[in-house]
């Protein structure tokens, strides 16, 4: 899609108010440098009228009441890393950018608790953490650009939430400024349900179409005595996707249960060197954490489920070296593609774990119907499918079929009692299929709320709903 501005254009005055609520510096208007805040991680482009940048929640707060009075929509933007469209501006709309919040303002070891502004880079407060014995969960695969601002408007998961869950398992509270620029407090610094409504949770997911985020309250978790990384290496993706369903199946919950098929371990390989099998049909990736006493046993027993659905190859890492490379090459194997088309979409569909390998064949018959190129990439334990359809938006009956194979996989993905977002959001890509899974009655709840809460429909409109 090709960048296009708005109808309008910021008038000289609005431009001298914005400056003197957040300075020269924190306000950007010539064209040029509106481009790189026209788009995210999808094929979805609009210049905004301009880029703000606060540093703080009073300077939120002005910009919130200022463009209330002018009618300007407000669009909030983390690193951009979004899959859904969710940070690409709308017409006529002003980005808010989060990335100069980025302090990391307390951490309370006593409670296990941290408190950070949105633009945090997620992986910048794991380091933190890790130098004093802690480590924040949720980690996304983009957890070394995407920001912790981003991750709540999502939803974030990543492959550390099969066992311990995803972002909103982890958020205590928030300081929301709403879109009538008062500020809210939700939640607190304890683990127990907070009174009244939840609203917390009502915020985490809502892709920032009701309020903006700018402190967050987190829980952290003491980093386990130990761990054992396995690599399991498969002719075909059947025998590792059903892998996944029996260790399910057996009780055990690994810290991380991830799956690459054939295509992408060859992108993976061509990005990183690291030695993996280009003749595998799949491999898994597994962790399981704890005290070393208790893991050799776990290691043991997912060995033996391995072997009886087929494992051609079963290794355990042996240094910390094997266990960065293996988590190298799946961290990275989303750019990787790019060696192979100019062009891909990633879903996020999601199902219960024991429907995985359906959905895992519903992928596998979407490639061959549609004559697509579809690399296979999970966070399989949670049953959090991440295809990722390779193609040339220059070429027009290409691009038409990856569409239906994108509503044909979400529907898959309904029918074996699944969602067709698990972490990555509706946006704009998917907020048309919506009705694919929830009925005009959810659908017209939905809007009540975004009316409750943001009346004048200001605050990222035309997203979700």
């Amino acid at each position: 899609m090709e960048l296009t501005g708005g109808d309008i254009m910021l008038n000289e005055f609005v431009i001298k108010k914005l400056i003197k609520i957040l300075g020269k510096e924190n306000v950007v208007t010539d064209k040029v440098s509106l481009v790189a805040y026209g788009y995210d991680a999808t094929l979805l482009t609009q210049l905004p009228l301009g880029v703000v940048f606060p540093s703080n929640a009073q300077h939120v707060v002005e910009l919130v009441k200022y463009l209330n009075e002018v009618q300007i929509p407000l669009v909030p933007r983390g690193a951009g890393t979004n899959l859904s469209g969710g940070s690409v501006p709308v017409k006529d709309s002003i980005v808010i950018c989060f990335s100069r919040m980025n302090r990391i303002l307390e951490i309370d070891k006593d409670n296990f608790v941290a408190v950070v502004e949105p633009g945090v880079v997620n992986f910048d407060l794991q380091e933190k953490l890790d130098k004093i014995g802690f480590y924040y969960p949720p980690d996304p695969a983009s957890y070394k650009a995407s920001t912790m601002g981003g991750n709540v408007g999502e939803c974030s998961g990543g492959p550390r939430c099969f066992k311990y869950g995803v972002t909103r398992d982890y958020i205590l509270g928030l300081e929301v400024v709403m879109p009538d620029g008062k500020v809210i407090e939700t939640g607190g610094r304890h683990w127990n349900s907070e009174a009244g409504y939840d609203l917390t949770r009502l915020f985490v997911g809502s892709e920032g179409t009701l309020g903006l985020v700018t402190k967050i309250t987190v829980r952290i978790l003491p980093k386990p005595p130990a761990k054992r990384t396995m690599l399991a290496i498969y002719e075909a993706v059947e025998a590792a996707s059903q892998t996944v369903a029996d260790i399910v199946a057996a009780g055990i919950i690994p810290t991380t249960l991830e799956m690459m098929d054939n295509l992408l371990i060859n992108t993976a390989e061509d990005h990183c060197k690291v030695g993996l099998p280009r003749d595998a049909g799949a491999l898994l990736i597994i962790e399981v954490d704890g005290y070393d006493v208790d893991l050799d046993a776990q290691v043991e027993l997912i060995k033996t489920i391995c072997n009886r659905a087929g494992v051609r190859e079963f290794k355990i890492a042996r240094t910390a070296q094997e266990v960065d490379q293996l988590w190298l090459a799946r961290r990275t194997v989303i750019g990787s593609v790019a060696r192979r088309r100019p062009n891909y979409s990633l879903q996020d569909i999601t199902v219960p774990r024991s429907n995985f390998p359906a959905m895992v064949n519903g992928i596998v018959n979407c490639s061959k119907k549609y004559n697509l190129a579809i690399g296979i990439l999970a966070h399989a334990g949670d049953g959090n499918c991440h295809p990722l359809v390779l193609f040339d938006q220059r070429i027009k009956d290409e691009v038409h079929r990856v569409h239906e194979a994108e509503v044909e996989m979400c529907r898959v993905a309904l029918e074996l009692k699944g969602t067709m977002s698990g972490e990555h959001g509706i946006g704009l890509l998917k907020k048309e299929y919506l009705g694919l899974e929830f009925s005009p009655v959810a659908i017209e709840a939905f809007k009540k709320v975004k009316r409750s809460c943001d009346p004048n429909n200001l605050l990222n409109p035309g997203k979700i709903i």
